[in-house]
């Protein structure tokens, strides 16, 4: 349990970094494209996990978790990859753009299963209502945030303290991280976004260089949690299982995500570097 706990805090600073290195107006830049090429991986991977799901012998209601499984890919993974070996800037972009969205469609998704998971119907005017939650604290927030976090990032920087401004960019950050938990959103979408608004400050590049050994400690922490939840036993016992899925989520992502990406109008090259960034699961 502590562990896992620590591990949360390197997923929070992690997302943190990545929105200061991703600012709203990448995001607004590669949103169209980025938006369709999720809509088409995640519909995709629900479709091809239940169809896997139900091929192992298994109900609805489980299939239907199996494919909302294998359709959110792990931002740690690839921010880890993506540090160790630096992609061309322009598809950095657009895959970390995949990975907001997803993060967003993966709201939706939980609330979803939950309404099935509770043996209720699901209902489009409760869907349409948990989406329109989630489109007024994204724009109360970025819109409130961009008032008032740039000109506080800049007043504390003008005061020449390193120690004070990594204390209050990672104080805003798990603060916008519980502030999203609290609302029923994910604390890594409340990260990403309070590194996003701190990088309209003009600060970025000096906050990251303080950030950065505590990002990297508990991040390395996020692993081990990860190591320790894998059971060899289940892995023997269930390897038809593991087979069939790891293949559903390697291939059907790199297809997927390929497919928008080439429809979004990238080039053979990138589309399939895209889709080979995100064909893995967390």
């Amino acid at each position: 349990e502590n562990i896992r706990t620590l591990s949360e805090l390197g997923v929070i600073l992690l997302m943190f970094s990545l929105g200061l290195e991703f600012s709203l107006r990448k995001l607004l830049r590669v949103g169209g494209s980025a938006g369709l090429v999720t809509l088409i991986e995640v519909s995709a991977m629900i479709w091809l996990g239940y169809a896997a799901g139900q091929l192992l012998g298994y109900g609805v209601r489980v299939s239907l978790f199996i494919g909302a499984i294998c359709a959110i890919s792990s931002t740690m993974i690839i921010a880890r990859s993506f540090a160790e070996h630096p992609p061309p800037p322009r598809l950095r972009e657009l895959v970390f753009g995949v990975l907001v969205f997803e993060d967003l469609a993966a709201i939706l998704l939980l609330a979803t299963l939950t309404a099935v998971a509770a043996g209720g119907k699901l209902s489009p005017g409760a869907l349409g209502g948990t989406a329109l939650r989630l489109g007024g604290f994204l724009l109360a927030l970025v819109g409130g945030g961009l008032l008032i976090v740039p000109r506080a990032v800049r007043a504390v920087a003008r005061l020449g303290s390193d120690e004070t401004l990594l204390v209050s960019s990672v104080g805003l950050c798990f603060a916008l991280a519980l502030l999203a938990q609290h609302l029923g959103y994910s604390v890594a979408l409340g990260a990403f976004l309070g590194g996003s608004l701190c990088a309209e400050s003009g600060e970025a590049h000096r906050i990251e260089h303080l950030v950065a050994p505590l990002r990297d400690l508990f991040s390395a922490i996020f692993f081990v949690s990860v190591g320790m939840l894998i059971d060899p036993r289940v892995i023997a016992e269930h390897w038809p299982a593991v087979l069939l899925l790891t293949a559903t989520v390697v291939i059907g992502k790199i297809v997927a995500v390929f497919t928008g990406a080439f429809l979004t109008g990238h080039g053979i090259r990138t589309s399939v570097q895209v889709g080979m960034s995100l064909a893995q699961i967390g």
